[in-house]
């Protein structure tokens, strides 16, 4: 069973890895606008923002969800909710504070639920400003396990 969920995180850290790839590039396309955001911009400029906030919104979910999710089973602790996953990613030094990260996570709702229309330019710009923040999340968590030798 351990050597089942370790092939799962192996896989899950691959799929992490590539999403940090293209929410980087997206965040760098998005950055060297400057100025422009939320200005006259054009399609494909467009396109990059919205790029940008669903690559946030989905490697946020994926880290809490699953990656976060894995790790806690291969150290047989309960399973239990979200913000539980959470405190235990602090506990470990996976994240640096559970609070930032519930507020990661309503901005992740925000971009998944299209509740915030009218707002998408604060909703860009608290993406591109906390995008470093998942990214970082990902190289502790590749530290993490390597240091553990879960994978």
């Amino acid at each position: 069973m351990v050597e089942q969920l370790r092939q799962l995180l192996r896989g899950q850290l691959a799929l992490m890895q590539a999403a940090a790839k293209v929410l980087e590039e997206s965040r760098s396309r998005v950055a060297d606008l400057g100025d422009r955001l939320g200005g006259d911009l054009s399609v494909g400029e467009r396109e990059s923002c919205e790029a940008l906030t669903a690559r946030f919104a989905r490697l946020n979910d994926f880290l809490v969800q699953r990656v976060l999710r894995t790790l806690d089973q291969i150290e047989l602790l309960d399973e239990g909710t979200p913000l539980d996953r959470l405190q235990r990613a602090e506990a470990r030094g996976l994240i640096t504070s559970v609070d930032r990260w519930r507020e990661l996570r309503l901005l992740r709702n925000a971009i998944a639920h299209d509740y915030l229309i009218e707002s998408a330019d604060r909703v860009l710009a608290e993406s591109l400003a906390a995008a470093p923040e998942l990214l970082d999340t990902v190289g502790r968590i590749l530290r993490y396990v390597s240091d553990k030798g879960h994978a």
